[in-house]
């Protein structure tokens, strides 16, 4: 088959599925699913081949991921990752285990390894959605990430497992042995590395100012991560995270971030096209009945056991968004049913079902996650659960700060310099970190919600300043401040004439954001006309 042809017909396929999926806002992942299955199903095409260039895109993800998690994140991490982990991963697939052989008769061994692989979830989808959404950085992300992390080292243990049932001559203490000097190499390997090499590499390729040079020197880094980890018997993703976990200690990390993100799309879609080549289209329609029933029930089982795990640690709501966030099948089970096909340890329809199983329920994964707050009311709506808990904010006439952007900081800032007091708050945790680490005055929360307000003594305050640019949130923080405190003077910003007559109505000081630059931008060009004169008449009064 002509591979030109193929890789045209992907195109187009993929095209002809996520134009109309994105009107009703379906992230394109469905549709690089659904243009690998519709593409098996007319040319025979060598998924080998194809796996190798998808497993890039995970490469890439890990890297990046890995730039937004230093080593101390990490260490501060070491409860997500050792111990979630390791409970998910024993308490699934020893469940999951047991229920395979009484249900199916397998052979303990098998079944146990079968109990793995459906432990694992997957890390290409669950950090790309987690990431685009910033929820990364929510207690829920940090939990998902941990676990996605410690599942990444349960691999190695699982492909042990295989070679020693298909290799009885192996030792298994050997092969032990050899795993966990395996990851102390890589360590090692990574930390000199990273810490020397990598840097000093970086800039020198940034000291000869060509885009390419850095570009392809930054890939040369993240390709030997990878391979340096497989060297060691490792995963190449844990190779890349490691070596992005090193680098986002350096000056480079924004810009090396910038130039790798289109090369991560671009091959994490190749990987999803790369799932839908797993699925058997006719198989698939034949059988579809029984392998609903068995994806519906491998990830209602996930999720209640990892909800069971995490309830004992944190609160309901975030046991419950990190179940459902994790309760899909991951890409590597394929890995380990291709194995199990290969040297034909379980019967090749169940075979079959679970691979189709594993992709459903990645399809249904941007789902939920897209509608996870939706979901989450049905079983828990005690939203106050998730946000940090603060004092109430004491001082009167104080400024409050909505949104700790740009603009934000500057306004704080300001008002630190000239000794006023403020709060600011902000729903996106990572800029409340950043604000705390200035020393700024910022809490954690949506001003949107009236519990919120209250706790920042909005009765008391002598001025709100709200800067985000979204209408529709700044029309609802309105309208509930002025509910609470019809008094207090209130500063928005705004583009929308119809909401600036209801600010007008409501007698809100509103900036126009046109108009403002436009007027900045005619005195500008005044003080430019202004110089050009002066210069002129100097000029002219000198040759005179």
């Amino acid at each position: 088959m002509n591979i030109t042809l193929i890789i045209l017909a992907i195109l187009f396929i993929s095209l002809i599925f996520n134009i109309p999926l994105s009107r009703f806002k379906i992230p394109p992942i469905i549709g690089y699913i659904f243009t690998g299955i519709l593409v098996t199903a007319l040319f025979h095409i060598e998924k080998e081949t194809i796996d190798h260039i998808a497993e890039f895109g995970i490469i890439f993800l890990m890297f990046l991921i890995g730039l937004e998690f230093s080593p101390d994140k990490l260490k501060r991490m070491k409860k997500e990752v050792f111990l979630f982990g390791t409970l998910e991963m024993s308490l699934v697939g020893v469940i999951f285990g047991i229920l395979f052989h009484i249900i199916f008769h397998i052979d303990w061994n098998v079944s146990f390894i079968i109990g793995g692989a459906l432990a694992l979830s997957s890390t290409a989808i669950v950090l790309k959605l987690l990431n685009e959404s910033r929820e990364i950085a929510k207690p829920y992300g940090n939990k998902s990430l941990g676990i996605l992390l410690f599942q990444d080292i349960a691999v190695i243990p699982i492909l042990i497992a295989i070679s020693i049932i298909t290799n009885n001559h192996l030792s298994l203490s050997q092969m032990v042995i050899q795993t966990i000097i395996g990851f102390i190499g890589l360590i090692v390997a990574i930390l000199i590395f990273g810490k020397y090499i990598a840097p000093f590499i970086i800039s020198k390729a940034v000291t000869t100012k060509s885009d390419e040079i850095f570009l392809s020197t930054i890939l040369l880094i993240v390709i030997a991560a990878a391979e340096a980890a497989h060297f060691f018997g490792l995963s190449y993703s844990l190779g890349a995270f490691l070596a992005g976990m090193i680098i986002s200690e350096t000056p480079f990390k924004y810009q090396i971030e910038a130039d790798l993100v289109p090369f991560r799309d671009l091959l994490l879609a190749i990987f999803f096209v790369s799932v839908g080549l797993s699925v058997n289209l006719d198989f698939a329609i034949s059988h579809i009945g029984i392998i609903l029933v068995y994806t519906v029930g491998i990830m209602v089982v996930k999720a209640l056991i990892i909800f069971m795990i995490l309830r004992f640690f944190t609160t309901k709501r975030i046991a419950i968004k990190t179940a459902l966030s994790l309760s899909q099948v991951g890409e590597f089970a394929f890995v380990i049913f291709a194995l199990f096909g290969k040297y034909n340890l379980v019967d090749n329809d169940l075979l079959q079902i679970l691979i189709v199983a594993v992709v459903i329920s990645m399809i249904a994964t941007p789902f939920i996650l897209k509608y996870l707050y939706s979901i989450l009311t049905i079983f828990d709506n005690n939203i106050q659960e998730e946000i940090p808990k603060f004092d109430t904010i004491d001082s009167q006439g104080h400024i409050i700060v909505v949104g700790y952007d740009k603009i934000g900081k500057r306004i704080c800032s300001k008002l630190t310099y000239l000794e006023i007091p403020y709060v600011a708050v902000d729903k996106q945790i990572e800029h409340v970190q950043e604000g705390i680490k200035k020393g700024d005055n910022v809490i954690f929360g949506n001003a949107g919600d009236k519990n919120i307000l209250e706790a920042l003594n909005i009765q008391e305050a002598s001025t709100i300043i709200i800067t985000t640019l979204n209408e529709t949130n700044t029309h609802l923080i309105t309208e509930n401040v002025l509910a609470l405190n019809p008094n207090i003077n209130i500063i928005v910003i705004s583009e929308d004439e119809i909401e600036q007559k209801f600010y007008k109505e409501n007698k809100v000081i509103f900036v126009d954001k046109n108009k403002e630059v436009a007027k900045q931008i005619m005195h500008l060009l005044s003080r430019i006309s202004n110089t050009r004169s002066d210069f002129t008449l100097k000029a002219n009064h000198g040759s005179n």
